[in-house]
Order: C-alpha cells, then structure tokens, then sequence
C-alpha cells in the first residue's frame, strides 16, 4: 500500500473544525467512507458535521452516527472534506456553502477533476480503502461501527469483491476488518441481497425494460417517471440494478435510464473488460470509472443509444 502523503496528515492534524461533504444520492462506500472518518476524527477530539442527501437506501440505515447527519452547520470550517464525489458538481452542497479554510477531496474516481486546495485521489477499489489507510496513519482505533462502514464501502463498491476494481490492497484491507470484527456475513446480506417489496418491484420492472442493441453485446433499461414513482421513488432503486443488464450472458456494456422528473434523467453504465465508458460520462458532464460511470441527462435517447454502440464499435476493432 501507497503511503498517506503527509499533508494530508498534517491537515488532519492541524485543523480543528471539519464538514463532510458526499456526491448526491450517496451509496455505501460514499456513506461508509463518512461514517468511518468522522468517528476517526471525532476520536481525536475534532468537531465533524456532515451534510448529506437524504433519505438512505434502507439497507444503509443502520450505522449510529446516522444520528448526527444534517445537524445545524456552522458558518465557517477550518476544512471541508469531499468524500467519493469526482467533481464538485456532484457533490451535495448546501445552498449557502461555509466558508473554509481548505476543500480536501478525498476520492478513487479516474474522472476526478482535482477541485480542492488537497486532492488525494488514488484508483482503488473503494474510497473507503483510501480512509481505512488515512486512520490507520491517525493511528485511530477501529470500533466495530468503523470496521462495518469500511467493509460497507468496499462490499458495496466492488460488487462483493466481484468487479474488476479488486486489488490485492482490497484483500489485505478486509483481512484486517476481521481483526476488529469476525463476522461480517450479516452485513453482507443486509447490502447485497435484502429488498423491501417496492425495491423488488422496481427491480422487476427495470428487468422487464430490458432490450439488446441492435444484436451488439449492449443492454438498456428505463425505469420511467411513472414506474418511479408507483414504487416509491428513486431511494427504492438499489445500487445493483445498474448491473442487472451485466448479468445477462454476452452483454458487455449497459446503461441504466432513470427518469427522476419528465424527460431528465440519470444514466448510470456499466462495462466489462476491456471496454471503458467513462468517456461517455465525461461528454456529458459526469464521471466515474473505466467500467462504472454515471451522468445526468435530458437530450434524444438515440443519441445515447448510438454513444454506446460507437463505443463498442471502436474499442472492439481495439481490442
């Protein structure tokens, strides 16, 4: 493993007042990731508020510190820390921003635009691996809610160590949440298999959407504004539905449409090596990875269509 750089000790170190701050809509290792460093933080007797988009995915609600999300803000920070989010675009801001001493961004996205007075960004499996390392180097102990937000980031960001973002550093970092804590299978299920009744039926429905691209290894689902809303909104379309069409035999790339209010919606895609669609993402404004990436978008669907197949086309005379 990489060593932490030092300044971003030293910030850590030296500063006192600190607001956590995440992409919107967060997931496990965006919620994780806080999670572990604000109670990292809070162990060495620092003030930390969070403000995060709310409500969680079931499946999330579960963590303590939960409790002391979205509490009144200050109007200034010594440090605003952006955690998981690739651009501050992204990231779910208040509308009156405090001000700050330093913008630290903390992330593992390719796409990141390196907004912040300190950047680290390291391609890793999860973010939550980047903030596993930075407490160890605190030299913060690990309560069992601290190991279960790590394993959460990198459970859920790895596809239960399924997807190819997996390093040999992933490993070793899990194999040391099992010194703090020796059974995580609870947990696992809890993120990866259970649903409530609308969550099923939402995944039902984006199964049912499913269509193949003109016969290329390319699938598609939309989950209209209605279908959103006939079972409960977007909090109920879970993290693994972007990859349903990956399950299907011989698909390669897919694309998840989710129209959140008519004709916007947001596109999360999803790719096999070797194929890299986070370029797609950045033509649009958003970011990612090489085979996980996601945007907003309210232009002519066929044009998205005909992005995704160019990409297959191109990068298989490549490969």
């Amino acid at each position: 493993m990489k060593k932490i750089p030092d300044e971003i000790i030293k910030c850590l170190n030296d500063n006192q007042r600190f607001l956590i701050l995440l992409h919107q809509k967060p997931d496990g290792d965006a919620i994780g990731s806080a999670v572990a460093l604000g109670k990292g933080l809070k162990q060495l007797n620092k003030t930390v508020d969070y403000y995060i988009d709310l409500p969680l995915e079931d499946k999330l609600v579960f963590f303590n510190e939960i409790q002391a999300f979205n509490q009144p803000l200050q109007e200034s920070y010594d440090v605003i820390v952006y955690l998981d989010c690739s651009t501050s675009s992204f990231a779910f801001s208040p509308a009156e921003m405090p001000a700050a001493k330093i913008k630290l961004v903390i992330d593992h996205h390719k796409s990141n635009a390196f907004y912040g007075d300190l950047n680290f960004v390291e391609i890793t499996g999860a973010t939550a691996e980047i903030v596993f390392r930075i407490l160890r180097a605190l030299t913060v102990e690990f309560d069992e809610e601290m190991a279960d937000a790590i394993f959460t980031g990198i459970t859920t960001d790895t596809g239960s160590f399924q997807y190819s973002n997996v390093t040999v550093d992933t490993h070793l970092i899990a194999s040391e949440l099992y010194a703090i804590k020796t059974n995580y299978a609870p947990l696992s299920k809890r993120l990866h298999t259970h649903k409530n009744i609308n969550q099923m039926k939402m995944t039902g429905a984006a199964i049912h959407s499913l269509e193949i691209l003109d016969s290329m290894p390319i699938a598609l689902m939309i989950l209209d504004h209605e279908t959103i809303l006939k079972f409960g909104g977007t909090i109920n379309i879970t993290d693994d539905v972007a990859n349903l069409g990956q399950n299907t035999i011989g698909v390669a790339i897919t694309a998840l449409l989710k129209e959140v209010d008519q004709g916007e919606y947001r596109v999360s895609l999803r790719a096999k090596f070797p194929y890299d669609i986070h370029e797609i993402a950045l033509k649009y404004g958003g970011g990612g990875h090489e085979r996980a990436a996601g945007f907003n978008f309210n232009g002519d669907i066929n044009e998205l269509k005909r992005d995704l197949m160019d990409v297959y086309e191109n990068q298989n005379g490549e490969n």
